[in-house]
């Protein structure tokens, strides 16, 4: 389901003082979430978070129902979009990979000989044609798996992601919070990224890049303190790969 079909909620719902009543409505089992999570974020725009009076909620339940607190002005509009989300009959939303890699480039030292590294080869040329020579080093990598429309994440790495996306054909948009921490933890190199990028089945994006004068290595996808070391540069890189 495409966030547009859902856009026209945010114009129909309507910010009330009268107290809220409680709905339940039957939904298709194909798009549950994805209708429970637009509905929501539209509650929360027009009616404020929790604490806000007319108090605004939507949850799903266990047996694939939305429970929606709103106001009644709020609540017959919901119903007939809904009814409007039915008839459209839309397809499952989709199951989307996306992997994030945290690299290391040390200028003139060669490649680890890490097999993580074949298929960001094209990735690595384009960086080394902005940079210079670099050695490339994987210093993380996570894979995360969730439907379009929903959020996920990935904790207790050196790299933590936090995510919602939405895929669209062969559009992907997507908003990410990474934090990549050391472990141990490497004197000032805590980064936190947050982005909101549109991506394309196949492609390699580059979220962001910072120097790093504090790694070095010791071996192949190594890091340890080293002041010593040359400043290199962490590449911060996303993929959504094709089939998936």
């Amino acid at each position: 389901m495409k966030l547009r079909t859902l856009a026209p909620i945010g114009l129909l719902l309507v910010a009330a003082t009268a107290h809220a009543d409680t709905v339940v409505y039957d939904l298709d089992a194909q798009n549950a979430k994805e209708i429970a999570n637009a509905i929501q974020a539209t509650l929360n725009a027009q009616c404020g978070f929790e604490g806000a009076s007319p108090k605004c909620r939507a949850e799903l339940l266990s047996t694939g129902q939305l429970l929606v607190e709103a106001p009644a002005a709020s609540q017959s509009q919901i119903a007939a979009v809904l009814k409007a989300i039915t008839a459209r009959n839309a397809s499952p939303a989709p199951r989307v990979t996306l992997q994030y890699w945290v690299i290391y480039g040390e200028p003139g030292k060669p490649d680890a000989a890490d097999a993580s590294l074949k298929p960001l080869s094209a990735v690595l040329q384009q960086l080394e044609r902005a940079h210079g020579e670099l050695g490339f080093f994987v210093q993380d990598t996570v894979s995360i798996t969730m439907q379009s429309g929903a959020a996920g994440s990935s904790h207790g790495g050196s790299l933590n992601v936090d995510q919602s996306l939405r895929a669209s054909g062969e559009n992907l948009d997507l908003f990410a919070r990474l934090q990549f921490a050391p472990r141990p933890l490497l004197a000032d190199l805590n980064v936190n990224l947050n982005v909101n990028v549109t991506i394309k089945r196949g492609e390699f994006v580059v979220l962001g890049e910072r120097t790093a004068v504090e790694i070095g290595h010791d071996g192949p996808g190594k890091a340890e303190l080293d002041v010593r070391q040359k400043p290199g540069m962490l590449f911060f890189v996303v993929h959504w790969p094709q089939g998936q």
